[in-house]
């Protein structure tokens, strides 16, 4: 029998629309980027992707809420792991994509890549280390009434790490881009905006995504993460 609630089911419905959106997308930019022969559609496929599969742990959860009528097993910090296990990957592949559009020097790019690499490394040892130290989980009280809710403890040196990881990644692929875009016209300025916007609203509706307790408002929330990905493919 499942107990899930309303804002249970919200909170299910909204992370699945994230999931499928990433992969569907995604699949459909890799498969473009074949048939065209363009590199930058199919590295902004893999953005898509591992966008979507940030969502995984709410996914999962849901997805067992309905099948069993309670939670997932969250003794070892499942939820949070299944979801941000994909943040490093997300991150070093968009920061690839950004160096590939606005043309960094070859060194440049080296060592931004090679930050986010390491930056990654770090944040997986924290996490798998100490899950509960790296996120703050609020389970329900009866199981299957909710989806665990989770987000990573932004002053935990996890916390920390990702911001170390997704500043630069912002300044670059979103500020950075907007001045380029400030300086170009016509098509090439319409397209550059786009992509900043994107790559704004996939920093500001991903850190209102961990601010946010499950409700409705959670659906402007991860309607607003879905359109990143939307602009990010306009902008290319």
């Amino acid at each position: 029998m499942i107990f899930l609630l309303f804002d249970g089911w919200i909170d299910g419905i909204t992370a699945s629309c994230v999931v499928g959106f990433g992969l569907i997308t995604g699949i459909l930019l890799i498969i473009k980027s074949k048939k065209k022969q363009v590199a930058r559609l199919w590295q902004l496929g893999i953005v898509n992707i591992l966008g979507g599969l940030m969502f995984l742990g709410v996914f999962f959860d849901f997805i067992t809420v309905l099948r069993r009528g309670t939670n997932i097993d969250n003794s070892y910090g499942l939820v949070g792991l299944l979801s941000y296990v994909f943040y490093p990957p997300l991150t070093i592949f968009a920061m690839f994509l950004g160096g590939e559009l606005l043309d960094l020097k070859k060194n440049l790019k080296i060592t931004l890549i090679s930050i986010q690499i390491a930056l990654g490394v770090a944040f997986y040892i924290f996490i798998f280390s100490d899950p509960f130290g790296s996120f703050g989980f609020t389970e329900p009280i009866v199981s299957g009434d909710y989806l665990i809710d989770y987000n990573i403890e932004l002053m935990s040196i996890a916390g920390l790490l990702m911001a170390g990881q997704l500043i630069p990644l912002v300044a670059i692929l979103g500020i950075d881009v907007l001045i380029q875009s400030r300086k170009s016209s016509g098509v090439i300025k319409k397209k550059l905006r786009f992509l900043a916007i994107g790559v704004f609203c996939y920093g500001i509706f991903g850190i209102l995504e961990g601010l946010t307790i499950p409700g409705g408002l959670l659906i402007f929330v991860r309607i607003g993460y879905i359109s990143s990905f939307i602009f990010m493919y306009l902008g290319l």
